[in-house]
This record gives C-alpha cells, sequence and structure tokens, in this order.
C-alpha cells in the first residue's frame, strides 16, 4: 500500500488531508512541522510522497524540499501553500517540486497530483534494472576512452538531468539514466548508438540539426551552444520543452559534443499557475476600485434626486439635481467604454478597422464633446481643414482614445485652460498633436503613466484606467505616442500612425 506523509501545522488541514487521501486507499501518516518529517526519513521511515504546507513555524516547505532535494532522495514533494508568490515558486523549481498548489485545495486536483506524482516514483524504481545496464555500457565505454568517461561521469552524479554525448558523426556513444527516463526508452541500446536526429521532431529537425551543424564547425573546446524552449521528441512519440547546453571537446583526437537537457515542462506549469493565481489578485483590485467609483456617482445621484424629489425643492435645486445626475451619468459612460475595452483584443479591434480622415475624425470627437458641454471652459484652439488624412482605424476606438486625452488635459488643467489640436501629414505618417498648458508631469509620474489604476487625481475623481486604455488602443493600432511634459510646463501628446497602404 503506498504511504502518504502530510506535513502542516494545522491539525485541521492534515485532517481533512488524510480524510480525503485515506478513502481512496492510501496509508496516510501526518507530521506537524518539517523538522518532524526530516527525522522520520533521516531514521529509515520510507514514504511514497510527501504534501506539504509551505509557510510553517520553524522550518518551511521550502527547507524540506531543500533537504529532499540534496540528499538526492526519490521521493515527489507537493507543496501547498495559501499565499504563492514569485519567490516560493522558483524556490519550489529550483529543489524539483513535483507539483506547486494553491489553497484551499480542490479534492479532484491534489488526487489527481498524487496519482501522477505515485506514477512517476513507481516508474524511476522500476528503472533501477535500466541504470544497472546503462552503468554496464557506462564501463565498456571507459575501457575505449577513460578521460572522456571521468568527464560524462562527474556530469552524471553533479545533476539528474539528460546529459548526452555524441560524437563527430551524430551518433550518441553515451546517456545517463535521466536521459531513458526523459526520453522513455526501454532499452538502452534503443538509444545509445542512435543518430541524434531521433530526438527531434520532424518540423523541427532542420532548425536544430542547423544549430548543431555550427557547434560542429567551431573549433573544439571552443564552442557552446545554448537552446531554450526546445521542442523535443520522447521514443513514444509525445514531445516536451527543454533548455538544452552543448559544449565541444577533443579527447585523443576525436571530438565529442555533450548536452545537458532540462525538461521545463514542470515550471512553465508552475509559471502558468502562479500568473493565473496573479490574475485573480487582479480582479480583486478592479472590483474594488470599479466598485469605488460607481458607488460615489450613485450615491452623488440618489442624494441630489432625494432632496429635488421633497415637496419644498425649489427650481434651482431641481436643475442641480439634473446637472449632477447628468454629470455623474457622464462619467460612468465613460468609466463604461474604458472597461468595456479593456477586453478588446487585437484581432477584434483590427477586424473592425478601416480607411479613415483624421481630420473628420477629429471634428466629430469635438461636436460630442461641445454637445454634452464637455470642456465648455477650457478654450479649444483648433485650425479647421479640408484636408484629407489618412489613418487606418476603428472610429470607436479613436474617439476613446482623443476622449480619454482631452479629459485628462482638462483635468491638468483644471478645466480653465487651453488645449490645442493640430493634425498634419508627412511623406510617411499621419500625425496628431494634442498639448495643453496645465501642470503638467513629473518623471515619475511619465514612468507610472500607462499603469493600471495608477493616477493623480484626488480620490473618486479618477480610476487611472485612461492612459492604460490608450496605450492599449495605441498598441493594437501599432500606432507612436511621443509624451513631452514636466512639471508646471504643461503636456504635449503627439500620436503617428502608420502609414496607410494605397490598397
Amino acid at each position: 500500500m503506498d504511504k502518504i506523509l502530510i506535513i502542516d501545522d494545522e491539525e485541521d488541514i492534515r485532517i481533512a488531508l488524510k480524510r480525503v487521501l485515506s478513502r481512496e486507499g492510501y496509508q496516510i501518516e501526518l507530521a506537524e512541522s518539517a523538522s518532524e518529517a526530516i527525522r522520520r526519513i533521516s531514521s529509515g521511515e520510507s514514504f511514497s510522497v510527501v504534501i506539504s504546507d509551505i509557510l510553517m513555524s520553524g522550518m518551511s516547505g521550502i527547507d524540506f524540499i531543500k533537504f529532499i532535494a540534496e540528499k538526492n532522495i526519490n521521493l515527489p514533494v507537493v507543496l501547498v501553500t495559501g499565499n504563492p508568490n514569485l519567490s516560493s515558486a522558483e524556490s519550489a523549481i529550483r529543489y524539483h517540486a513535483f507539483e506547486y498548489i494553491s489553497k484551499p485545495v480542490d479534492k479532484t486536483q491534489i488526487l489527481s497530483v498524487v496519482k501522477r506524482a505515485l506514477e512517476q516514483k513507481n516508474q524511476k524504481d522500476s528503472d533501477l534494472e535500466k541504470l544497472m545496464l546503462s552503468e554496464k555500457l557506462e564501463k565498456a565505454l571507459r575501457t575505449q576512452n577513460l578521460d572522456l568517461n571521468r568527464q560524462n561521469a562527474a556530469i552524471l552524479n553533479a545533476t539528474s538531468d539528460a546529459v548526452i554525448t555524441i560524437d563527430s558523426k551524430l551518433t550518441i556513444v553515451s546517456a545517463n539514466k535521466a536521459s531513458f527516463d526523459m526520453f522513455r526508452f526501454n532499452i538502452p541500446l534503443d538509444l545509445i548508438g542512435q543518430s541524434v536526429k531521433i530526438l527531434f521532431t520532424e518540423n523541427k529537425m532542420q532548425k536544430y540539426m542547423s544549430q548543431v551543424a555550427k557547434v560542429l564547425s567551431e573549433e573544439a573546446n571552443k564552442s557552446t551552444l545554448q537552446l531554450s524552449d526546445a521542442t523535443l521528441l520522447r521514443s513514444d512519440h509525445t514531445t516536451f520543452l527543454a533548455d538544452i547546453a552543448i559544449c565541444s571537446y577533443s579527447l585523443d583526437g576525436d571530438t565529442y559534443y555533450t548536452g545537458v537537457i532540462r525538461d521545463v515542462t514542470q515550471k512553465k506549469l508552475m509559471v502558468e499557475q502562479l500568473i493565473h493565481s496573479e490574475r485573480r489578485a487582479f480582479l480583486s483590485v478592479v472590483a474594488a476600485s470599479i466598485g469605488h467609483e460607481i458607488n460615489n456617482s450613485l450615491t452623488a445621484i440618489q442624494g441630489f434626486v432625494e432632496m429635488a424629489s421633497r415637496e419644498n425643492a425649489d427650481t434651482m435645486l431641481k436643475d442641480r439635481a439634473l446637472k449632477v445626475t447628468l454629470n455623474q451619468t457622464e462619467k460612468l459612460r465613460a468609466l463604461t467604454s474604458n472597461l468595456l475595452q479593456l477586453g478588446k483584443s487585437l484581432k477584434s479591434t483590427n477586424e473592425q478597422s478601416k480607411v479613415l480622415n483624421l481630420n473628420k475624425e477629429i471634428s466629430s470627437v469635438l461636436q460630442v464633446f461641445k454637445e454634452t458641454a464637455k470642456l465648455k471652459y477650457c478654450q479649444i484652439k483648433r485650425e479647421e481643414s479640408t484636408e484629407d488624412i489618412p489613418i487606418r482605424m476603428n472610429s470607436d476606438q479613436f474617439a476613446l482614445l482623443l476622449s480619454n486625452i482631452l479629459l485628462n488635459a482638462a483635468d491638468a488643467t483644471n478645466n480653465i485652460g487651453t488645449i490645442e489640436i493640430s493634425s498634419y501629414q508627412d511623406q510617411k505618417y499621419s500625425h496628431l498633436v494634442v498639448t495643453d498648458d496645465g501642470e503638467g508631469m513629473s518623471q515619475e509620474t511619465l514612468d507610472k503613466i500607462y499603469e493600471p489604476y495608477f493616477t493623480t487625481k484626488e480620490l473618486g475623481k479618477g480610476t487611472g484606467l485612461g492612459m492604460f486604455v490608450v496605450k492599449q488602443i495605441v498598441d493594437n493600432f501599432e500606432i507612436r505616442l511621443q509624451i513631452e511634459s514636466a512639471a508646471g510646463k504643461g503636456s504635449k501628446f503627439h500620436f503617428i500612425f502608420p502609414k496607410v497602404s494605397e490598397t
């Protein structure tokens, strides 16, 4: 019966995990600290899988897995944490954790992880016989070339990664046990003596072989090659991603090439899990920020409507209530537009793009501002032009882009400043320049201007989404944006649109 050790300093969690796993027929042992688990393992007690919390009083789960890695014990360790972060994820990868799971732990997930961990351990245990065969082969090769095998043995003893050596004819002459595990060869001779091409997929063959040929063409002992996220082929025709380091050297007049191969599949999965956790945290920030803005607007609307609804309310109060309601409604509309933009992909926006007249689009946006009484206290300077300045874009996206810039300019001038708008076309590009004489921005603000929810406005007067949305739009349509600003000297936003092809 497979024996599983659960390490957690919280008794309730230990008991909960035990109840889930014991129902599946596993023998469960409990430890309330990492130090207790290390003592039991050091005393000779064996386990099939360990499930350990990361944050515990005394030694942490990272300390425990480091001990397992340093002792080179074939024991899959599943790390569980209620506070996933990049540091713990990196440590988990460094010390070869089998899995990295965020709390609360899902029953189906933990059972699946334990099953895979047991399969991996059983597979490694069953490969001991293959290892003995591999060692016999190494001994035979050592007789032929003692120095070569000493170097290989040193590498084999220092790493759990696959280590494969080929000769100048691209024939595999040596491989460690990890190589057979990684590429799933049941018989060593199915790998030894074969062409290195059996490790590559057909569609990647030419690319990787050209890289290998480059190493072969260099002078021995001086050539190295690093390949990241290379797609390699197992004997069962499945593929995996790996990082590869290749070096060359000469022995007794012959040239050999040794590659160290590291399977990065688990690392990729852990990074994806970490990104998923960060996305959840990001959504929490979104909900809190947007909820705050909506509540502010609704509170203002409700308060003035209630006052205007009283029997003794005069016309002035009702007019003010109407204006507040319109202003707050417009604020919510702008907020909604920015939120909807966050969900638009590059594909969806470009599919709706067409050739527009920049001057006409500017006029349309300004007309909307005029009709809604926006910027009514700002002085807008713009020379009307009938010239056609072509840009390829989506009309709604352009309106959202320019509206955010104009509203920011109005806020920067306290709604009483001057905003200049100019547009022109040179031989290559179309240009839009928006300048204001407002308070300007410091270098610190410019460095953070595109960060979501970063704002210099007072609480309740900005969501920090405006420039984040602007950045998303210019990136989607490959527009260059140059910003010039200094504290007390206003700001200049220069948009450079890509050339519109004649077709």
